[in-house]
């Protein structure tokens, strides 16, 4: 049986790994490259199942971002983006094909409050929901 103690370092734990990921995807949007799973940081600190997650997005990197740029509103670019925010929806998109959506949603919106200040939060809400209810919608 957990504990609300194990559940606690359970969610910290999880949001470590995804922040952590994030931060190696946005090390590539800054420099508008796509990400390259061979060129990992030894100082990334990523565990083996966090560069597997690593090289499944590069795979998928231009269908991921496929499907945010056709779910961003049409006053908004890719490019205009910025790079922490790119990389927490690229992050966040190839979550919600394996995740209950409304945790990956929640867990991204909490993700870029930490990070950006402001509503773009709002943003990252919006964006995933569509894409969310898209999902559902072909299932």
């Amino acid at each position: 049986m957990k504990t609300e103690q194990d559940k606690m370092i359970f969610l910290i734990n999880a949001l470590k790994k995804r922040t952590e990921i994030i931060n190696t995807i946005y090390k590539y949007e800054l420099f508008d490259q796509k990400v390259d799973s061979k060129e990992i940081f030894e100082d990334d600190n990523l565990d083996d199942n966090a560069i597997k997650i690593i090289e499944q997005i590069e795979a998928k990197y231009d269908s991921l971002k496929k499907i945010i740029i056709a779910a961003l509103s049409a006053d908004w670019e890719w490019e205009r983006l910025q790079p922490l925010v790119r990389a927490i929806l690229l992050y966040g998109t190839y979550e919600l094909f394996l995740n209950n959506p409304k945790i990956v949603i929640n867990e991204m919106i909490n993700i870029t409050k930490i990070y950006i200040s402001g509503t773009v939060y709002k943003l990252v809400n919006k964006v995933l929901d569509l894409i969310a209810s898209k999902l559902v919608d072909k299932k």
